[in-house]
């Protein structure tokens, strides 16, 4: 599955950063809601996401205004990099 990542992973990726189980993430509609998940915080989940597609993550367009996970996995959809 070169170049694709599962929501598990996204999901493993933003919990690791945030140092949030991956159950309370997945509930969170708005990461501006959240302390951990600053400016900072969002580049890195952006990075690592990247990192994991091989640097596909440019083919989503405004990947680091999105503001939530489940915008984040629309967005993977949509360009068809969610395994």
């Amino acid at each position: 599955m070169k170049n694709k990542i599962s929501k598990e992973d996204i999901l493993k990726i933003i919990s690791k950063i945030l140092k949030i189980s991956p159950q309370k993430i997945e509930k969170i509609d708005n990461y501006e809601k959240m302390d951990s998940w600053d400016s900072l915080a969002q580049l890195d989940i952006i990075s690592a996401i990247d990192k994991k597609l091989n640097g596909k993550i440019g083919k989503v367009k405004n990947i680091a205004e999105i503001k939530s996970v489940k915008k984040i996995i629309s967005a993977l959809k949509k360009k068809s990099l969610i395994a």
